[in-house]
């Protein structure tokens, strides 16, 4: 399996810190809480909250499990034990590494309706808008792109390319 280079570390890095200074400029007073959409979301996860508390919040860093892909199918989405009422009046951004059909985003989405929060927003790293089924409101986005399988910096396919510092996009065989 090949992978063509889209965006570099340091363009990844860049975008992370856009994204970062973006949810501090609307939430510096807040009760942040960052719901991961893991595993494929953690690392971006992880350096927004990272650059977050260099900016002076000091957001809470949650994950809810959720499964969606073998290899490079798309099934149904299986969301693990999560309770979202710990979330209740609080500032939420839900955070994934790829808005492609809107699926799991949405599904996520859907699990925190009811409750009664401060704030909700959504951060992806991605925004990948050809496969689009569900219409989606991204606060904050890194990159959009149209299409591809997409790998790197905690996308892959299974399991594979997920340590990757940078994207690329796999390279049909």
């Amino acid at each position: 399996m090949q992978v063509q280079p889209l965006f570099s570390a340091s363009e990844v890095a860049a975008a992370i810190g856009r994204v970062a200074e973006a949810i501090w400029r609307d939430d510096s007073d807040a009760d942040l809480v960052l719901l991961c959409i893991a595993e494929g979301a953690r690392r971006f996860a992880d350096a927004l909250c990272e650059r977050l508390v260099r900016c002076g919040l000091e957001p809470e860093l949650r994950s809810v499990r959720v499964r969606r892909t073998v290899g490079r199918t798309l099934g149904a989405v299986q969301v693990g034990d999560f309770d979202p009422l710990g979330l209740a009046h609080r500032d939420l951004v839900i955070v994934d590494d790829i808005a492609d059909e809107g699926t799991t985003l949405r599904a996520v989405l859907d699990l925190v309706e009811d409750v009664e929060l401060r704030s909700l927003r959504t951060a992806v790293l991605v925004n990948k808008t050809a496969a689009r089924r569900h219409p989606l409101a991204l606060d904050y986005v890194g990159f959009t792109v149209e299409d591809g399988w997409l790998v790197g910096f905690g996308m892959d396919v299974d399991g594979e390319f997920r340590e990757l510092d940078e994207i690329g996009v796999v390279l049909d065989e």
